[in-house]
């Protein structure tokens, strides 16, 4: 009876990646690199569509007018977007 009683509870517990998949996401955060990749597109995405789809970034700004922006997705996937000078988005790559 005990060990109906443990095993009935352990499956009570949720497993670690719904857990992680509940979790709110942090500032500069994304579910799916690959789904917000699929839903900018390069040439034609402005920073205002990007921030739109997938919220703030972390940025980094250039001297230049280039800026990166970039989105993490837990536990180490980040998806980094270059923007030209004029706004529009110029290249992705997911690391």
């Amino acid at each position: 009876m005990i060990a109906c009683a443990l095993a009935g509870g352990c499956a009570l517990l949720p497993s670690p990646k719904s857990v992680s998949e509940n979790q709110p996401l942090g500032p500069a955060e994304i579910r799916s690199a690959q789904s917000a990749a699929a839903s900018i597109s390069v040439g034609k995405s402005s920073k205002a569509d990007v921030r739109a789809a997938l919220g703030e970034a972390t940025v980094v700004n250039f001297d230049s007018g280039y800026e990166v922006w970039v989105y993490r997705q837990r536990p180490k996937t980040e998806l980094v977007l270059l923007f030209d000078p004029s706004g529009t988005l110029t290249k992705t790559r997911i690391r």
